[in-house]
């Protein structure tokens, strides 16, 4: 996966997602027409899997879902993906990832959510080869520092503005060159209980292309399914029971970091040391959310690994990999 082929990624996932969230508000209007504005006991956060710590936070939460005393939300998640070859030849690549987050909100006005929380994301990765030119492992340690405000009365208008400080390299060397400090801005637009959408720009300047646009949608297309489109992990989900929710759709992960400046290896006859590295990981697979409580859920889920990248964006450069079975498992949490 070159570099000079991500803006037609994005470009086709953009225009995919724009034709999804025009037929499906078309589709949502048909069905019902717009309604007085919706009562916070009446409607749940769309955004929930996409806002709760773990795999980042896009859309803007809806002001009205938080109180005056603190929330918390947490999420815990574990992984492991099987060997795989990787493209170059130079041998294969398993890996473990995890991550952890904890985010605390409090409404602060009656349309404006304070949200406070830190982020641990991991991959460690083990190789069969030798001089294999990449990273035994990449980490990101960050804070979670943003607002949520509703635009309008009803708040079906809402936005986020979130930063994200913090260092994000390996663990041989964690250091100031390793200081990041990404974000985004969000709106998103409840056109009914039933249809959600947004749009975020996403700043990153240690990714190749420092700001990029996530568009993403929610529908409720009928009484116990939910077409969710939202980035990074859309998926259809079928509510099975009462407590037990089956899905099935993709999931990407990555982390944008800097190696060490003392890193001896080289690709292409180029130093790797000082260099920054994007590294991108496209899953698909089915699994099942089981509520526990109210308050807690647990996750199990698997799949393949379609599409992973090592990406030196600085060098021009970078190293794929084959397929590889995954198994994923979570702990989701809210009090």
């Amino acid at each position: 996966f070159p570099s000079h082929d991500i803006p037609k990624v994005f470009c086709k996932a953009m225009i995919f997602n724009a034709i999804c969230i025009g037929w499906a508000a078309f589709c949502s209007a048909q069905e019902q027409p717009m309604s007085d504005p919706i009562e916070p006991e009446e409607y749940q956060d769309p955004f929930a899997p996409t806002l709760s710590p773990g795999r980042g936070a896009l859309a803007p939460q809806r002001g009205t879902e938080s109180t005056e005393d603190w929330g918390i939300s947490m999420a815990l998640d574990y992984g492991y993906v099987g060997s795989a070859s990787l493209k170059q030849g130079l041998g294969t690549v398993s890996e473990q990832s995890a991550e952890l987050s904890v985010i605390a909100d409090r409404r602060v006005q009656e349309d404006l959510v304070f949200l406070l929380g830190g982020n641990w994301q991991t991959f460690s990765f083990g190789y069969n080869g030798s001089n294999i030119p990449l990273p035994n492992n990449l980490q990101a340690l960050n804070m979670i520092l943003g607002f949520d405000v509703a635009l309008d009365e009803a708040n079906e208008w809402n936005m986020r503005i979130q930063i994200d400080p913090g260092v994000y390299g390996t663990w041989q060397s964690l250091g100031w060159h390793q200081v990041n400090v990404p974000g985004v801005v969000a709106f998103s637009n409840i056109v009914n209980e039933d249809f959600q959408w947004f749009i975020a720009l996403r700043a990153d300047i240690f990714q190749f292309f420092p700001v990029i646009p996530v568009p993403g949608f929610r529908w409720q297309f009928a009484k116990d399914w939910v077409l969710n489109g939202t980035a990074p992990k859309p998926a259809i989900q079928w509510r099975a029971m009462e407590n037990l929710t089956a899905f099935v759709g993709g999931d990407i992960l990555n982390v944008n970091a800097r190696l060490p400046e003392s890193d001896p290896n080289t690709l292409g006859n180029r130093s790797l040391a000082g260099t920054l590295v994007n590294y991108f990981e496209g899953r698909v697979g089915a699994g099942i959310e089981y509520q526990v409580t109210p308050e807690l859920a647990l996750q199990l889920e698997g799949g393949a690994v379609v599409w992973r990248t090592f990406d030196f964006v600085r060098l021009n450069d970078n190293v794929r990999s084959t397929m590889a079975p995954y198994v994923q498992g979570a702990i989701r949490g809210q009090f």
